[in-house]
């Protein structure tokens, strides 16, 4: 089923697959390699409330985390899922312009929406798979931004968060295909666990 089109229901529904990843982590699992090059697991998260925070607090959210997002970072994600959670909820908090992050003078949710929500949808194929573990993206939102993407040419690597793109296999799904477009390796992680399911 495809995803919301409302910038706080979509986040919701991006949100809970990333946190469902983040819960089936446990203890060394957070130090495990991910396909990002620099990145442990507890890295995405940490990368993903740093990335976010300043657009939250230009709108007036205050972001105090009882949690550390890297000693706890299961924890402090979901607290910090519920702070955005809360902001996209509230219209007129939704509305309220961003002066920094990647589209400033724009609303908070034109943030969410163009790049947060992308981003972290992304970073959970990444969390699964630096746990051995396979998992499938909502088809129809990775076709979408496997063709923004494409769009953006060689921008897309200039700035340095991207790696060249990788081929991916013939029949390749749009996880897969999106994934490989941004640089990520389609079997990494797979030969951590014989057994690994799909998610």
């Amino acid at each position: 089923m495809a995803l919301s089109t409302a910038p706080a229901d979509r986040f919701r529904e991006v949100a809970e697959g990333f946190t469902a990843q983040a819960t089936g982590v446990t203890g060394e699992g957070w130090d495990a390699q991910t396909p990002c090059a620099k990145w442990k697991a507890r890295d995405l998260v940490g990368h993903l409330i740093s990335w976010f925070t300043p657009a939250l607090e230009d709108v007036g959210v205050p972001v105090d985390l009882q949690e550390d997002k890297y000693s706890d970072p299961a924890a402090a994600w979901r607290q910090f899922a519920a702070i955005v959670q809360d902001a996209l909820d509230d219209p007129e908090v939704a509305q309220r312009t961003v002066s920094r992050g990647p589209v400033p003078g724009q609303p908070l949710s034109r943030n969410a929406t163009a790049f947060f929500i992308p981003d972290i949808f992304m970073h959970t194929w990444d969390l699964a798979r630096s746990q051995g573990h396979d998992v499938e993206l909502d088809p129809d939102f990775a076709e979408r931004n496997l063709a923004g993407l494409r769009s953006l040419g060689d921008q897309l690597q200039a700035g340095g968060g991207f790696g060249p793109p990788v081929e991916a296999p013939e029949d390749a799904t749009p996880t897969i295909r999106l994934m490989a477009y941004v640089g990520r390796d389609p079997a990494f992680g797979l030969d951590r666990q014989g057994s690994a399911g799909r998610s």
